[in-house]
């Protein structure tokens, strides 16, 4: 079975506009702390208005460019051969 996570691409984002964290900031109004939680993807939530704020600023068509889901198999899963394999 595969988990799936949340994964924030604000990182590229800046990257792509040449931005530093604090300049997002300072356009939005978000704390740089919660900016760079979001660019190592340590936060644990993503509030509306602070996606909003940024889609609004970096003018995003699509939320997919911001927040992918990613999917995550376990190291047993990996590891292990298959039943069919045996």
């Amino acid at each position: 079975m595969s988990n799936r996570t949340l994964v924030c691409d604000l990182k590229n984002l800046l990257l792509e506009k040449g931005w530093e964290q604090k300049k997002l900031s300072e356009l939005t109004g978000i704390r740089e702390a919660t900016i760079s939680e979001m660019v190592r993807n340590k936060n644990k939530m993503f509030p509306r208005q602070v996606l909003e704020k940024i889609i609004n600023v970096l003018e995003i068509d699509d939320i997919a460019k911001l927040i992918r889901i990613e999917y995550i198999t376990s190291a047993k899963e990996s590891t292990e051969p298959k039943k069919e394999d045996r």
